[in-house]
């Protein structure tokens, strides 16, 4: 599988194509709302068209990262665009989106023989740059390994959940912990300052001791710096939590309701900064 069809070059997106190309994919890909990041790709000798049910044709391989539900049927289930895939082709789908969304399109490929592969990630911008994401796969365990030499080329473990939407529903679990965990940190920043314990040595020894996590490795030093230059965006979290409330139905999730609700008190002109924005909150000089 060394024709690549690649869609989605956001934040995340544009770093892993990169990856692709600079393992030797042949890779093709189409101009969205914004030319520069397929400009950065023709660059690197990736095949620019106008449109994807151009970049489609031809593709042994289709790969998507997209923010959500509508975008990613808008693209699978546009009747062109699916006439277009080459019978026998493969689909690995990245975004994180609501597992009945994948399941759909699956059912609707399989018609055809289009063979797809459920595999959001984690890891965040600098995963995507430097490889080292986590794939949270959904789908065909033989499929899995025709297609594992494309996604080690982008991830540094990946992981067999289940079937076609498992990945997604593993994806929606780490969010909700990642969004829950990230406040908890946050409000411990906050309280070590009121006790005037010096945030440093706070981080040295919480990492040491068992209210560490992963929100404390990652975010710490964000929230303590103030610096809320975007690796995973607030929009992208209060979406993320949408779904998961979505898909909970009458199963309570008291702290992730109210979680929600403290991201989004942050308001909209936020959004495109770093989630751990939400650490502004209560502090005086946040916008709420």
């Amino acid at each position: 599988m060394k024709n690549i069809a690649f869609f989605g070059l956001g934040r995340m997106g544009l770093p892993m194509a990169k990856r692709l190309l600079a393992a030797g994919y042949s890779l093709r890909t189409s101009v969205h709302r914004n030319p520069a990041p397929a400009d950065e790709l023709r660059s690197l000798g990736a095949e620019i068209f106008a449109s994807p049910l151009e970049a489609v044709c031809g593709a042994e391989l289709i790969v998507a990262i997209l923010p959500a539900d509508r975008e990613i049927e808008e693209l699978f289930l546009d009747p062109a665009f699916f006439e277009a895939v080459e019978r026998g082709a493969a689909i690995i789908e990245m975004s994180t989106a609501t597992p009945g969304c994948v399941r759909r399109v699956a059912e609707r490929y399989a018609e055809k023989g289009v063979r797809f592969f459920d595999a959001p990630v984690s890891g965040g911008v600098k995963g995507a740059e430097e490889g080292t994401l986590t794939v949270i796969g959904g789908g065909d365990s033989s499929l899995l390994e025709e297609i594992r030499p494309v996604l080690e080329h982008m991830a540094k473990r990946i992981f067999l959940v289940g079937g076609v939407g498992s990945g997604k529903a593993m994806k929606s679990i780490n969010q909700i912990m990642v969004a829950s965990n990230t406040l908890v940190v946050a409000e411990a920043l906050r309280y070590a300052r009121r006790l005037g314990v010096d945030p440093e040595k706070m981080f040295e020894t919480i990492s040491a001791s068992t209210g560490a996590s992963a929100a404390l490795t990652a975010k710490f030093r964000k929230m303590a710096n103030e610096d809320f230059a975007p690796g995973f965006t607030l929009a992208l979290m209060k979406k993320d939590l949408k779904i998961a409330l979505s898909e909970a139905g009458e199963t309570p999730l008291p702290l992730i309701t109210l979680a929600r609700q403290i991201y989004l008190m942050l308001g909209e002109e936020r959004d495109g900064e770093d989630y751990t924005v939400v650490s502004t909150l209560f502090e005086g000089g946040g916008k709420s």
